[in-house]
């Protein structure tokens, strides 16, 4: 996709170096390595603008002409901006976005009576939408989506093939959902009742806030009772688990096959590595970071950096990793020391 390098300097709120290439055009974006002269790339240091074909480059604005007090020796036009990785992935976002879609409802998607879908919606072939159910302006469905009874889907949401979001589900604005998620399935939730497992009725909801993207094949579990909730700009990726009664705080990142087990809190900020484990009814704080295939099985304190299992300070860690290789050495100068104790108790 063709854009003009005035359209991605007005979308970055960017400076044009020279300013009279602003009229000039890309034709695509790629890491400055790969990128060819007629694609954009970013760069963080002034020693990588050489190393790349590129000839339009996103560039920190610490390096601007007059902050060197020269002008910089370069054929190539420069982007000045504050954070160039973003203002990449902002170019991305230009360049990608979606092939223009016509809003209306296939014949042949399954729309109960009752179910109230905004004109500008887009419904794909194979979508069912129940009775109760509420899709707002511009929401896309793409083929073999199911919404539940009582699912209530606000403006700007994407949701990708084959995802299935059950009934008493409610996704907030610009929602991104990835193929094969399911949204609202029963929670985990059995009773022992001497003889078999009693299953308890889940009869909550669950409710994802606004701006947040989940990936594909992941599981969030409706409540038992009350709600399971995902605040806003939380980024999950593929495969993860959200137990019942889960409360994730807002702009967290929990990253591929991480398990969150019922009725646990992750605090606001927390960044969860892949694999992790988190424990029932157990309270991650705020601003946590944990390593992936941590295991956390007690409630943390706030600004924490957490590693092992089960999961301990970061710092500690890495003392106890350190001292491993050791330990066959330690066995033998142990074994060694006991054996001359010996002797000498003996010797007495």
């Amino acid at each position: 996709m063709t854009k003009s390098i005035r359209e991605i300097a007005s979308t970055l709120e960017a400076e044009v170096y020279p300013s009279k290439n602003i009229d000039n055009s890309i034709e695509g974006a790629a890491s400055f390595e790969k990128a060819t002269e007629k694609e954009l790339t970013f760069i963080t240091h002034l020693s990588m603008l050489e190393k790349t074909k590129a000839l339009v480059v996103i560039c920190p604005k610490e390096l601007q002409p007059e902050k060197l007090q020269e002008e910089l020796k370069t054929n190539k036009t420069l982007l000045f901006v504050k954070n160039p990785k973003l203002a990449f992935a902002k170019t991305l976002e230009l360049l990608d976005r979606p092939q223009e879609v016509q809003p209306g409802i296939s014949s042949e998607a399954w729309v109960d009576e009752g179910a109230e879908i905004d004109p500008t919606a887009t419904v794909y072939p194979f979508v069912s939408i129940r009775k109760g159910a509420k899709v707002g302006k511009n929401v896309i469905l793409y083929p073999g989506v199911y919404v539940g009874q009582d699912t209530l889907i606000h403006e700007d949401c994407i949701i990708f093939p084959n995802v299935t979001l059950l009934p008493k589900t409610t996704l907030g604005k610009r929602v991104i959902i990835h193929s094969g998620s399911v949204i609202g399935d029963d929670g985990f939730g059995y009773v022992w009742d001497e003889t078999t497992h009693y299953k308890t009725p889940q009869i909550g909801c669950v409710i994802i806030e606004d701006d947040v993207e989940i990936g594909a094949n992941t599981c969030i579990d409706r409540a038992t009772t009350g709600e399971t909730k995902i605040q806003r700009g939380t980024k999950i990726d593929n495969l993860v688990q959200i137990g019942h009664n889960v409360e994730v705080g807002a702009h967290c990142i929990l990253c591929g096959q991480v398990g969150i087990a019922g009725s646990s809190k992750i605090g606001h900020g927390s960044i969860l590595g892949g694999q992790t484990g988190v424990a029932d009814h157990t309270d991650v704080a705020p601003m946590n970071k944990i390593a992936g295939q941590s295991g956390v099985t007690a409630n943390t304190k706030a600004n924490e950096t957490l590693m092992g299992f089960p999961a301990i300070p970061a710092h500690e860690y890495l003392k106890i990793v350190a001292l491993w290789k050791h330990l066959p050495e330690m066995q033998k100068t142990i074994k060694k020391l006991e054996k001359e104790i010996e002797e000498l108790k003996k010797s007495k």
